[in-house]
């Protein structure tokens, strides 16, 4: 997804707006020379942490609105003989002392599903170094947020670092896919045999009638509702799951799913329908509570599927190559 395509629907960081109501306050006469500017009061007031605030300041600093105050703080205004030092209020920025200003959703929050499919969307096509500051630029963000959301990201197996401390993503290999198979064939059967006593029948009742209703046609199975019935199990379901080890391992190799969802974009859902019948014999089995037989199942499912990605694999490598955001480098083997 473009900058230009998501400006529109993601509000502007928090910092921005931090900045601007403030230096609009300031160019107004509201917000007078004097008034002592601190990060855990304005914080308070604009319902965000202190980051976005201590950033706003700076860009205020760099701008000469503010000075620094006996090192506690900042004052409006950079004049030496200052006035009297005044105590902020909701007032002198137009807000309504009345009202509680509700938190913010964090912004890494509202950018992380799009930069995490990026990233793996160029898992199956080579090496790509991650240009943090280009990503930053790309989604309007600091840096800082960017560098969290990478730390995330390869706390899930998505990213790593080089030899020279460089973010890179990819390549996701035949052998990787192999290994990483392979480990899903022996721990989603325990995970699921931990989950049994944890799901709800109800839960289960919903999962069979989705995929009931696909299978059927009654609903499109598009790549949307693909990606949705395979989250249900191999996700929804095993992470009832109560050991955070078995649940953290599992996610990291669940990233080869990647190629699947790819797979779909570019020739349609129909080749999955063998696949979501397995499915289907899973949760048959986890309804009628043979919870053994289940995992029987899940394991040959898994055991499958490792060969049918495999082929999807070798097939994306003859499709063109696609767009990758700028912020994607691709590196030479």
């Amino acid at each position: 997804m473009s900058k230009s395509s998501t400006e529109s629907t993601r509000p502007a960081p928090q910092y921005v707006e931090i900045k601007r109501a403030l230096a609009a306050a300031i160019d107004a006469g509201t917000l007078v020379e004097g008034t002592v500017l601190t990060e855990g009061p304005v914080a308070d007031l604009f319902g965000t942490s202190r980051t976005p605030v201590r950033t706003a300041f700076g860009q205020l600093l760099e701008e000469d609105r503010i000075s620094r105050f006996d090192g506690r703080g900042f004052v409006v205004g950079v004049t030496e003989a200052s006035p009297e030092r005044r105590q902020l209020t909701p007032a002198m920025l137009g807000l309504d002392p009345t009202e509680r200003t509700e938190p913010r959703p964090d912004v890494a929050r509202l950018i992380e599903g799009d930069f995490e499919k990026s990233l793996a969307d160029a898992l199956p096509f080579g090496l790509y170094r991650i240009n943090e500051q280009a990503a930053a630029d790309h989604f309007g963000v600091s840096r800082n947020v960017v560098r969290d959301l990478l730390g995330r990201f390869r706390d899930r197996g998505l990213v790593r670092k080089d030899l020279r401390s460089h973010w890179v993503v990819g390549p996701l290999t035949a052998r990787d896919m192999a290994h990483f198979w392979s480990i899903r064939a022996r721990l989603e059967p325990l995970a699921l045999l931990e989950s049994a006593q944890r799901t709800q029948p109800g839960e289960l009742e919903r999962m069979r009638a989705d995929l009931a209703d696909a299978l059927a046609g009654r609903v499109s199975l598009d790549t949307a509702r693909c990606a949705a019935l395979e989250h249900d199990l191999h996700v929804t379901l095993l992470d009832k799951c109560a050991n955070p080890h078995l649940r953290r391992m599992l996610r990291q190799t669940q990233i080869a799913m990647v190629v699947n969802r790819i797979f779909a974009d570019n020739v349609g859902a129909k080749p999955f329908e063998i696949a979501f019948r397995e499915h289907a014999m899973v949760l048959e089995f986890m309804v009628r509570s043979s919870h053994a037989a289940a995992a029987e199942v899940l394991h040959e499912h898994i055991s499958l599927s490792a060969e049918r990605t495999r082929q999807r694999l070798i097939t994306l490598s003859v499709f063109p190559e696609p767009v990758m955001p700028d912020y994607l480098q691709k590196q030479t083997p």
